[in-house]
């Protein structure tokens, strides 16, 4: 038995003195996976490459007196602390059973309440059996506590405010290193030059990105000034719906989703590029071949950066819930380190179009010195920000923007259908306030008082955002458990949001609970925060809200919306989507 046990320790070894990482015995001498093909279909959910791992060494790794104890809750002890008025020790935060390298994911995996796509339905049940604060441990996250309660999550947002540690894309900035996530690939080291960007840096290295790409995105002169580009977008929007629709049912196709995606994209691409990429022209030829597979891998295509984007996206989903990669190689890094290659080539053309044009416009002017009006053109011309900083930074919002828009604007578009009362009263309001103006202006957005209530109530019942998730940075109380530095926090969207306690018929779609005095009004401020808060909010948020308003008011104030199939529900992957096709039915009024 001595024997057995020292199996288990002799499993995790160091991996060289120079990495200072930890990974198995059995795999550490073994050469990295071949790299899959970005384009081939990923089945199985990253939650299987570690059950795999656990069948392999359960003999060694489910020894019940090397696991921790499954913890329960008591309601009666745990009031913000106990009967001294201290809080509980963080060893006494409830929560299932987890072992060593694995954590609880054989609770998770025997779970019944357990889906890959709908993992919120499990945080539930968890939080039925264990209370509104549980410790779930994970691979690479070893110390993880859930809160599910607004005044919690205002203690982590208030206690991090100076310093927000966003344990997240951590496998992202694996695969920016030099040399990538194996060391071997070297092809955009010169690109990133060792650095991650906003989305997987920390500290003092994402602040001084951060506080300079901020301004262009958040300032609303600046941001109105794409107006009439997204707006043009909007309108094209409109008849590509008409070209796609059935004359006479009126549904859009099952590829809907794309639809969205490719408005998402083309939009995006009047700010960050400063000029249109044709994605919702008609293509017939180009799609078939597309969704065919097929496509040159030197071409630059609209429809090829956006599934490229998507496999990029999927990949990171991967190595973000699961990190084994962190012990030893796995095939999910892998994936992700080709999918990042190959999206970051062909955006990478995409920019360098752009800045060309930006240099041809600047030997145009005297001097050599014309304002540019693009995103990426302000960016470049900021002492603060090497090209490298830029580059990324556009990458980036690509690759993320096209996603989060898309979603938000396909789940509000399901509320209306499901609510025809609620999509007269956007339309009435749409003509009252608006009417169909040739060109649309920023008062206009800003007149739509209702509307903007629909909207914040589509992402509080259907959130893109999956969670809040912090590092702590100092000793905390959450939940009337002390919970020390360096723990990692997570608060999910969708059990802050639906809590019964905060927002009165919390599973209904109520938009006037948004409106100055309602009854339903949220009960605390920080129960719907659908871009975070603080200095790591959403850097997009005012784009996003400029794009899908000028969608409303051109769609809507057009066409009336339905839908006849199945109800939709959310599936997680890096962010929230809906989880069948939108096959809408839309008719002119």
């Amino acid at each position: 038995m001595e024997q057995e046990k020292m199996r288990l320790w002799n499993v995790v070894i160091p991996w060289g003195a120079a990495q200072g990482a930890i990974v198995l015995r059995r795999v550490s001498n073994c050469s990295f996976p071949r790299q899959p093909k970005v384009d081939r279909p990923v089945h199985a959910p990253a939650y299987l490459e570690a059950y795999e791992l656990m069948e392999e060494n359960a003999d060694m790794i489910f020894d019940p007196r090397d696991m921790m104890s499954e913890r329960a809750y008591d309601s009666t002890s745990v009031s913000r602390g106990n009967s001294t008025g201290q809080p509980h020790p963080a060893s006494d935060l409830p929560g299932p059973r987890a072992w060593p390298i694995v954590g609880c994911l054989p609770y998770m995996l025997r779970h019944p309440a357990f889906d890959p796509d709908r993992v919120y339905v499990f945080w539930q049940a968890v939080r039925d059996e264990f209370g509104p604060t549980f410790r779930k441990d994970m691979p690479g996250h070893s110390q993880l506590v859930f809160i599910t309660q607004p005044e919690d999550l205002e203690t982590l947002l208030r206690t991090t405010l100076y310093n927000p540690l966003r344990p997240a894309m951590a496998s992202l900035k694996r695969v920016r290193s030099d040399g990538g996530a194996d060391g071997r690939h070297h092809a955009h080291d010169h690109i990133f030059q060792g650095r991650a960007g906003i989305l997987a840096e920390q500290e003092e290295e994402w602040w001084r990105v951060r506080r300079v790409v901020q301004r262009p995105l958040t300032a609303s002169p600046l941001v109105a000034q794409y107006l009439p580009e997204m707006d043009d977008v909007a309108k094209d929007f409109v008849a590509r719906i008409r070209a796609l629709r059935d004359q006479q049912s009126g549904e859009v196709p099952e590829t809907f989703n794309t639809e969205l995606y490719k408005w998402s994209l083309e939009s995006l691409g009047t700010i960050a590029l400063n000029r249109r990429l044709g994605c919702l022209q008609q293509q017939k030829h180009e799609e078939a071949h597309e969704n065919s597979g097929g496509g040159d891998e030197g071409e630059l295509h609209p429809l090829r950066l956006i599934r490229l984007a998507k496999q990029l996206l999927g990949a990171l989903h991967e190595t973000e819930n699961v990190k084994l990669w962190k012990y030893f190689p796995t095939t999910s890094i892998m994936r992700l380190q080709e999918a990042h290659q190959v999206f970051t080539d062909v955006a990478l053309q995409a920019i360098q179009a752009t800045e060309q044009q930006e240099a041809a416009r600047q030997r145009q002017g005297e001097d050599g010195v014309i304002p540019s009006t693009s995103l990426l053109g302000m960016l470049l011309a900021t002492p603060q920000l090497s090209r490298e900083d830029v580059l990324t930074f556009i990458l980036d919002l690509i690759a993320t923007g096209i996603d989060t828009t898309s979603h938000a604007v396909g789940n509000l578009l399901y509320l209306l259908a499901r609510h025809p009362h609620v999509q007269r009263r956007v339309h009435e309001e749409v003509i009252r306030e608006v009417g169909r103006p040739q060109h649309l202006l920023p008062e206009h957005l800003t007149a739509l008082t209702y509307t903007k209530a629909v909207f914040r109530e589509s992402l509080r019942l259907m959130p893109v955002n999956v969670g809040i998730v912090r590092t702590l940075t100092c000793d905390t109380v959450l939940g009337g458990y002390h919970v020390p530095r360096g723990w990692e926090v997570v608060a999910p969207t969708m059990l802050l949001n639906h809590r019964e306690d905060v927002f009165p018929r919390a599973k209904e779609f109520l938009p006037e609970r948004f409106l100055r005095g309602s009854p339903w009004a949220p009960r605390h401020n920080f129960g719907f925060l659908p871009f975070s808060y603080g200095p790591r909010m959403c850097i997009g948020r005012k784009i996003a809200y400029q794009e899908i308003f000028c969608f409303i008011i051109r769609v809507l104030g057009e066409m009336h919306v339905d839908y006849k199939y199945q109800d939709i529900h959310l599936v997680n992957r890096l962010s929230y989507g809906p989880s069948s096709p939108l096959r809408f039915t839309f008719t002119d009024r």
